[in-house]
């Protein structure tokens, strides 16, 4: 069973390993789709706050684009 979308692998510490592998036992999910779904929240969320982030550097005028370098 292939995953949808781009594959991605990583290391995890043995004990969040085994916390996942409890997780996914109890959900009755493989662990790369447990794994994947966490992944996908975690990026949602750190995604959601950085353009939270910028949004706000906007508005206080310190964000800067490419256009305001110069020369």
């Amino acid at each position: 069973m292939s995953l949808r979308g781009k594959d991605f692998r990583c290391e995890l510490d043995p004990e969040l390993h085994q916390q996942s592998v409890k997780i996914a036992e109890h959900e009755n999910k493989d662990i790369k789709i447990l794994g994947a779904e966490l992944l996908e929240k975690a990026i949602a969320g750190e995604f959601h706050a950085f353009r939270v982030m910028l949004e706000r550097l906007e508005r206080c005028g310190i964000l800067r684009t490419n256009s305001d370098k110069g020369p």
